[in-house]
């Protein structure tokens, strides 16, 4: 059977692409392999609070919350070595306050060597409040995007972007947690398993074991259902008459 070509084709300006990005409401953000900022596009720029000429030369790393840039580090050198996979994040404003985002990296290469990183990025404010369509006739599918909005869900909120739901951050017990201990707690929470925690977190099931271990003797529990017992007791407690 012969292959036709389609009756069309499209070569889009780099004006065009910006002109659907931004009707995507999405960021666009290129940097070099080291981290300086090269380009940000106008919704990238709104976002974050700068201008061109603020931004222009500073480092990936200045738009990392400070208590998460011991992890910036790890996700880079994954993405440097071919990780593409979308990932959930927090980026700094100006002024200090965070925005919860979605990226989406990609390498640009000149043969064998990386020159620089290109990420998409999406509001995760607004992935998280976007219009649920109607039922599918595949349950399986729908299983599967009810598991992923209640994870994006968890970890939104983990990353500030609304009620704390049943972990309560301000509470002086989870206070004392490391931000990679309530970033586990978070997943824990949400019914996510250890192996699963760390695959999603880019870290080892050992590593995650000994941070359960470590929340375990903070908030004296003897285990993990100890712990998601006291978590929500302390939610609950938090709560109080209505």
């Amino acid at each position: 059977m012969e292959t036709k070509e389609p009756p069309w084709s499209l070569h889009p300006t780099y004006a065009q692409i910006l002109d659907v990005l931004d009707t995507m409401n999405a960021g666009l953000l290129a940097r070099t392999v080291e981290g300086r900022i090269l380009f940000a596009n106008d919704r990238m720029l709104s976002w974050l609070g700068y201008s061109p000429a603020e931004l222009e030369g500073m480092n990936v790393r200045d738009l990392v919350p400070d208590d998460l840039k011991p992890d910036i580090e790890d996700e880079l050198s994954q993405v440097h070595s071919g990780d593409e996979r979308l990932r959930i994040g927090v980026m700094k404003r100006k002024g200090g306050r965070t925005l919860p985002i979605v990226t989406c990296p990609h390498l640009l290469r000149s043969g064998e060597t990386i020159t620089a990183v290109v990420a998409i990025i999406l509001d995760l404010g607004e992935i998280q409040t976007a219009h649920r369509m109607g039922s599918t006739q595949s349950s399986g599918l729908a299983e599967s995007l009810e598991r992923i909005a209640r994870e994006i869900q968890t970890i939104s909120l983990f990353a500030g972007a609304g009620d704390a739901g049943q972990i309560p951050h301000d509470h002086p017990d989870i206070a004392q947690l490391s931000p990679r201990e309530r970033e586990i707690l978070t997943e824990l929470v949400a019914g996510m398993r250890v192996p699963a925690i760390a695959e999603k977190l880019f870290i080892s099931p050992h590593t995650v074991r000994n941070h359960l271990k470590s929340m375990y003797r903070k908030l004296e529990v003897p285990d993990q259902n100890g712990l998601i017992e006291k978590i929500r007791s302390l939610g609950r407690r938090d709560e109080g008459p209505r």
